[in-house]
């Protein structure tokens, strides 16, 4: 699979979570708090955009580049990515006015929002393998088998859970 391709897959993939638990991995005093982002758009150069909020402390003591990660993941969804790569923080006006967002957007990192890229460097695509579906007598006996040991010598009963697959 070449570089578009899997900037493609991974573009459309984010696009259908759209939120994602970011995280600082900086080693540094002053840090961004984890924080639940909306990602804005990914850019053909690979870089996730986004807003945080704009910290109490002034943005000219926080580092400008720093590891960090992204954890998407939606209730429902048969997949989770994890993205890993460099953080900048976005406050030069010249770069803000070359940056592909509208307006509005622009004049929220300028006064409460601070703008974000990540520059994607490695991701962990997971799929959820699909459970069977059972009925409901197939789950009471199940229970049953459980608690009398019906089942043989095991005398634990084991719930089903979802395995993950991982395909990175």
């Amino acid at each position: 699979m070449n570089n578009s391709t899997q900037l493609g897959f991974i573009s459309s993939k984010i696009g259908e979570l759209g939120t994602a638990v970011f995280h600082s991995h900086s080693n540094s005093v002053l840090n961004l708090n984890p924080t639940v982002v909306n990602t804005l758009k990914v850019d053909d150069n690979g870089s996730i955009w986004f807003f945080v909020n704009r910290p109490i402390q002034a943005i000219t003591e926080f580092d400008k580049q720093f590891p960090a990660a992204l954890n998407y993941y939606k209730k429902g969804s048969p997949f989770f990515l994890n993205v890993f790569g460099v953080a900048r923080i976005v406050t030069d006006p010249e770069e803000l006015a070359c940056a592909d967002i509208d307006d509005e957007l622009r004049e929220r990192a300028s006064t409460d929002k601070l703008l974000l890229s990540v520059k994607i460097a490695h991701v962990n695509y997971f799929e959820k393998e699909s459970s069977v579906p059972q009925t409901w007598l197939s789950k009471c006996k199940k229970v049953f088998e459980g608690l009398f040991g019906a089942g043989g010598d095991d005398y634990y009963f084991t719930p089903d859970f979802d395995v993950e697959t991982h395909y990175a």
